[in-house]
């Protein structure tokens, strides 16, 4: 028979066990706001470089394939200017969500910046990179954004960066040139 001494005994068991279950819920919370980004749920820049660098390193040790991609919505302050920042949040919330419906589960995509997005791709070679840059670059500014009185579309620049050579020995060296890549990209329109 079970006494009321035993009742007691395990309600103090059941109270602690809920407690920590509770504890270990907060801390992944803690965790995963940690790493990411608020507006967007793409990984915070740190955590983005954490990840890179590994993806990189592995790379080159392994004569692996290894793509970046840095996008840039286009005019985005004058978006900021004339609809205000709620409108400008809800286009980066929408751009985030195209970016991350085309990628592939083991691509990595970071909040680099203000409206500027970074994704690693490992294994992936220059042509698959510039392909899926495409694909992001039309899907984006297919996709319009409605207002309560007018629609708009956004469009983005992206720059395409590989690791293909020896003279890619930082990842820095390769965000460079993805980063060059996007700055040509945006003044050929």
């Amino acid at each position: 028979f079970y006494t009321i001494e035993h009742a007691e005994t395990l309600a103090i068991f059941a109270n602690q066990a809920a407690l920590a279950l509770e504890k270990a819920r907060l801390f992944e919370e803690v965790q995963f706001l940690a790493i990411t980004d608020s507006l967007t749920g793409f990984f915070n820049r740190r955590h983005f470089f954490n990840l890179a660098e590994k993806e990189f390193e592995r790379s080159l040790r392994y004569h692996r394939p290894l793509a970046l991609l840095m996008l840039d919505l286009d005019e985005f302050k004058q978006v900021n200017d004339r609809y205000g920042h709620l409108v400008g949040d809800q286009i980066l919330q929408t751009t985030t969500a195209i970016i991350r419906e085309n990628l592939r589960k083991v691509d990595i995509p970071g909040r680099y910046g203000g409206e500027e997005f970074v994704v690693l791709m490992p294994e992936t070679y220059r042509e698959h990179a510039v392909q899926a840059a495409e694909r992001l670059r039309q899907t984006i500014a297919g996709f319009p954004i409605i207002l309560l009185d007018e629609t708009i579309t956004i469009t983005t620049s992206i720059g395409v960066a590989c690791c293909d050579n020896q003279d890619d020995l930082r990842l820095e060296m390769l965000l460079n040139r993805a980063d060059e890549a996007l700055y040509q990209a945006k003044h050929m329109g």
